[in-house]
């Protein structure tokens, strides 16, 4: 299973953040799947209300918040 997140640069502000709402990136969810394809006919999937899934969904979700800004350098750094 493969979560899948998108990170953003503000320019305005100078900093890197990561998109909390994926659904415009990923329409049909942000979790791919190659078994679930099988189970639903889909591969890309948003994780059921409380299941083992939107677990770890969330706590990558905030891994990725909480270091993204401090550890990846701006333009003028790099």
């Amino acid at each position: 299973m493969q979560y899948h997140y998108v990170v953003g640069y503000d320019s305005e502000k100078d900093r890197w953040f990561v998109e909390s709402d994926t659904t415009d990136y990923f329409p049909d969810g942000n979790v791919y799947d190659d078994d679930s394809a099988n189970r639903t006919g889909y591969r890309w999937f948003v994780p059921d209300e409380d299941s083992p899934e939107e677990a770890i969904d969330y706590a990558l979700l905030r891994v990725l918040e909480s270091c993204v800004p401090g550890i990846l350098p701006g333009p003028k750094e790099a």
